[in-house]
């Protein structure tokens, strides 16, 4: 019996080196790639940054917000227009952390594979899986 257990938990820690193993091999947020000398020079431009405002501003939740906030659409984009270029790139740098659910799926595939990893444990130990 004692051996039995042994090789068990033998199995379970190979399985969860290697998850680890896996998760731990992906980069977060390591690309590269050749850019141009004008994006050097410049960062960002400005078409792209109210393209960007623009296209946030316009979806539902955050037009319905500012219209319970007592601004109109002439006046949200009025006050975007007379913004300076160092405000509107800030604005539009910040605006990729005003959805929650941006970067979630990191989040839910780590997920996914703890509940495989629980699943294949519970199936390993010849435990039985019942969803009601």
């Amino acid at each position: 019996m004692n051996l039995v257990k042994k090789m068990y938990f033998r199995q379970v820690a190979l399985v969860l080196a290697f998850a680890i193993l896996i998760i731990g091999s992906i980069p977060a947020k390591s690309m590269a790639y050749v850019v141009g000398a004008e994006g050097v020079a410049d960062g960002s431009s400005r078409a792209a940054d109210m393209a960007t405002a623009r296209r946030v501003l316009e979806s539902k939740l955050v037009s319905e917000k500012l219209n319970d906030a007592g601004l109109t659409d002439s006046e949200i984009k009025n006050r975007l227009e007379r913004l300076s270029d160092s405000e509107l790139h800030q604005f539009a740098g910040q605006l990729d952390s005003l959805y929650p659910g941006g970067d979630a799926l990191g989040l839910v595939i780590a997920l996914l594979i703890i509940v495989i990893l629980v699943m294949v444990i519970l199936k390993l130990s010849d435990r039985k899986i019942v969803i009601k």
